[in-house]
């Protein structure tokens, strides 16, 4: 058995539990900065795309730890990426977590988001709480997962 201390959990630096780097995926560069600068805070690096396209040519080659996307961008929208990465065949691109944004219809974008897999829905102007707490819960599930998916059990 293994006892988790949430509290501790949450008090752990993103790196610490998996969370080291993030692909942000923006058509406006202000955006991608923005949310870079967030995530430096957080002691998170960043790599940047300007849209799906070219996102999912940079999953290929730099290894990440979540994806961060716009909606609304030319080429391939944030949709697009995330349909391209499901169907996948590379395991790695194919479950990689996912959080879109948008200033957009909140409810609908957050209604397609739940459809997937591994998409969480931040509403724009991204709050950097909520952003925190997205990719804490994201690194501790992925992080539990890996260590407790042959059956043992956890105490909390």
């Amino acid at each position: 058995m293994v006892e988790l201390n949430v509290q501790v959990a949450h008090e752990l630096p993103l790196p610490t539990i998996g969370m080291k780097n993030v692909l942000v995926v923006d058509d406006v560069a202000v955006m991608r900065t923005i949310i870079s600068r967030v995530l430096r805070n957080l002691e998170v690096e960043s790599v940047q795309a300007a849209d799906g396209c070219e996102a999912f040519e940079l999953l290929s080659k730099q290894r990440v730890n979540a994806v961060i996307t716009d909606i609304e961008m030319p080429n391939w929208s944030g949709f697009d990426l995330v349909d391209a990465m499901r169907r996948s065949k590379d395991q790695r691109i194919a479950t990689l977590p996912v959080i879109v944004t948008s200033t957009l219809g909140s409810k609908a974008i957050a209604r397609k988001a739940r459809r997937y897999v591994g998409v969480y829905f931040l509403p724009k102007p991204i709050s950097v709480t909520r952003l925190s707490v997205t990719l804490k819960m994201i690194a501790t599930s992925r992080w539990l997962h890996e260590r407790f998916s042959d059956g043992r059990r956890i105490c909390l």
